[in-house]
């Protein structure tokens, strides 16, 4: 009697002890688990804080030293980076406190290993597209290859995707308005090329087909002398990247010439100059009797 006694009693100190020890492992864990966070919340707030790279010009060159994002489309992607860091830091952490503490209690976790190496196979043949939809979303979020309001192209081996504005960039799907008003859904992992328009700079391209009897250095003049007067006007200073514009006769056909007018703009707003371009040069060439073609 006294022997199943001291036998009951030795379980009980037993389980006790794997108790303990499965508590202090659970304690240590949270406390890692707190500390991962804690410094994952103070990078991101620092990155939040840091100033965005500027593009700067020089006398002979447009040097591109980065992107020069909205405050908010920058806080939105940093958010989504942390939240997805956070979450994958607490799946491994409660993984691996949840198997030591089997291995406290005495449970032979090497088969529970196996089997979970097995299911995760399994998970990873079902689920390939959407692991790599999520890989590229990282991806473009880490790289930092368009935000919320840029306008680009997205392309295919195939073709092109959509183009539009985004309207929202998410681990797996990025959102996209044309210029119809339909809202696109595009899976990160179907994209190969990224076309955008917003960051460093665009251009504004206009093309004029002009009779072929008319006087080509007036006309080359008068060009040049509408968009001098474009890039001059103080309204146009947050539209105009470089005031030098290129100009040349591009084509040429029994009944027309075509020149060609060229002029850098700000990012996304390669539309609004190349519209205001075009409603000058119309107006510019009534008032000199140019005839277009």
């Amino acid at each position: 009697m006294s022997h199943v006694f001291a036998q009951g009693n030795g379980e009980a100190s037993s389980l006790a002890t794997d108790g303990l020890r499965a508590l202090v492992i659970v304690l240590i864990g949270a406390a890692v688990l707190a500390l991962l966070r804690f410094l994952l919340s103070r990078v991101m707030r620092g990155l939040r804080k840091a100033p965005s790279l500027v593009v700067e010009k020089t006398d002979t060159a447009l040097v591109t030293l980065g992107s020069v994002k909205p405050s908010e489309a920058k806080k939105k992607r940093l958010s989504t980076l942390e939240s997805v860091i956070r979450s994958t830091i607490t799946v491994l952490v409660v993984t691996v406190v949840f198997f030591m503490v089997l291995a406290a209690f005495g449970v032979d976790i090497t088969p529970l290993l196996a089997s979970a190496g097995i299911v995760g196979v399994a998970l990873a043949f079902g689920a390939q597209s959407l692991v790599k939809d999520i890989v590229s979303g990282l991806f473009m979020l880490f790289e930092n290859q368009y935000a919320v309001g840029d306008r680009i192209e997205l392309g295919t081996a195939g073709g092109t995707l959509a183009t539009g504005v985004v309207e929202a960039v998410e681990l797996r799907i990025t959102t996209i308005r044309d210029d119809d008003g339909r809202l696109w859904y595009v899976r990160n992992g179907e994209v190969l090329r990224v076309a955008n328009e917003s960051q460093g700079w665009a251009l504004a391209a206009v093309d004029v087909a002009v009779a072929v009897d008319q006087d080509l250095d007036k006309v080359r003049e008068e060009v040049a002398r509408i968009v001098q007067g474009v890039v001059a006007e103080s309204g146009m200073a947050d539209v105009v990247q470089d005031p030098t514009p290129t100009i040349r006769f591009s084509a040429l056909s029994a009944g027309a010439v075509t020149i060609e007018v060229r002029l850098r703009a700000k990012p996304g707003q390669k539309w609004r100059l190349a519209s205001e371009l075009r409603h000058r040069i119309s107006r510019g060439f009534t008032e000199a009797d140019i005839r277009l073609a």
